[in-house]
């Protein structure tokens, strides 16, 4: 009797240390803007985690979810490394989405390939940083050329032949600028003139009459979220350019819902080439839409960083899920994830198998007012667009 009261006590032992194992967390840390000017897109990140959660609950693989919080408070690489190597180092998270931007991307790469921590860049859209950079990386955003090329075949189609480029001084205003030269120029379209806009103070007054001295077509802009943006369609109405006949037109960060209120009536009319629309017509963004709004409110509306985010969160699960009941192991992740076909509530996505970069379709959209409220409406479809 005793041998078997000993065999009970160590059976209920192991199973008490089966279950302490299965309910052992998973950290992943969230790395986004959660103040300063670009805030609105940590307050989508919180919303859009926020739903998933609610949806799918606190456990994926056995495992609890646990957040490791940090604001990168915009562009800003040497903040971004600091906090990168804080929530590796000492948090030891496993998991990491963000951060955000390209500087804040390219600073935290060589630290997460060095800790082998897979992470889920969302927004940042410069080429080379997925695979190159750090083979532990998904992205969940955008690849610059998906969105800069398809415009340019859009506007010479439309007879916009002669198109103005205006993009910011940075990496992916630069990446901008190439593949929609080069789109334009396969297209037979002619380059009307260019400029770059500094990151810092821009005064846009003076570049309008450039624009309007060299009489495109169309003006073609690329401006990342938030002031940039905001400040140039401002400029384009106010100084008469868009109503001199000027087509406008740009990358989806010049109308992100987020903002476009903020834009105002300047942004009716507006073509852009984006990834993701409120206005997509299928159920699964229908209810996408209204399950975050009911949840999070209105306000601020929902752009691509919170369908980018929900994405990268429903990756987190399924690779988890895929390791349950035993070790997390970051290359059987990695592995699990690249290769990766879903609905998404932009559309259908596929995560590269060789680099970890996305597929995933380009909708042509106009910015129209319907029922009051400024909206992104889809008008073309370039589908199954690739990064490269």
């Amino acid at each position: 009797m005793k041998q078997i009261a000993i065999a009970a006590a160590a059976l209920a032992a192991l199973l008490s240390a089966s279950g302490a194992r299965a309910q052992e967390s998973v950290k992943i840390g969230l790395l986004q803007s959660f103040s300063g000017i670009t805030s609105l897109s940590g307050q989508q990140t919180d919303g859009a985690v926020k739903l998933f959660m609610k949806q799918n609950g606190d456990t994926a693989g056995g495992k609890k979810i646990e957040f490791v919080r940090r604001d990168t408070t915009g562009p800003n690489p040497e903040v971004a490394r600091r906090l990168v190597q804080e929530v590796v180092t000492r948090e030891k998270v496993q998991l990491l989405i963000g951060p955000d931007f390209t500087p804040n991307t390219l600073a935290a790469a060589p630290i997460l390939m060095e800790a082998k921590v897979p992470s889920f860049v969302n927004g940042a859209a410069t080429t080379g940083i997925i695979g190159e950079k750090s083979s532990y990386s998904s992205r969940t955003f955008f690849a610059t050329p998906q969105l800069c090329r398809p415009l340019a075949e859009y506007a010479v189609k439309n007879n916009w032949k002669r198109v103005f480029v205006a993009v910011a001084d940075f990496a992916p205003g630069h990446d901008c600028e190439k593949y929609f030269v080069e789109a334009l120029a396969a297209a037979s379209g002619v380059l009307a003139g260019q400029l770059r806009v500094p990151l810092s103070n821009p005064e846009f007054s003076g570049y309008m009459q450039r624009i309007r001295d060299a009489k495109p077509d169309a003006l073609f802009i690329f401006m990342p979220l938030g002031e940039l943006s905001i400040g140039i369609l401002r400029a384009v109405s106010d100084s008469g350019l868009k109503g001199s006949g000027i087509k406008i037109m740009g990358t989806g960060d010049i109308t992100d819902e987020t903002y476009l209120d903020a834009v105002g009536d300047a942004a009716i009319g507006t073509i852009t080439s984006g990834i993701y629309s409120t206005r997509h017509e299928s159920e699964l963004n229908k209810k996408f839409v209204r399950e975050y709004t009911e949840l999070n409110g209105p306000s601020p509306r929902i752009g691509w960083t919170a369908v980018s985010i929900y994405d990268a969160m429903r990756l987190a699960y399924d690779g988890l899920n895929a390791q349950a009941g035993g070790k997390f192991d970051p290359d059987k992740f990695v592995s699990f994830v690249h290769g990766r076909s879903f609905e998404s509530p932009r559309g259908p996505v596929t995560i590269d198998k060789g680099n970890g970069d996305i597929t995933q379709n380009v909708y042509i959209r106009r910015t129209d007012k319907v029922d009051g409220v400024l909206q992104n409406v889809e008008i073309e479809t370039f589908k199954d667009v690739g990064f490269k």
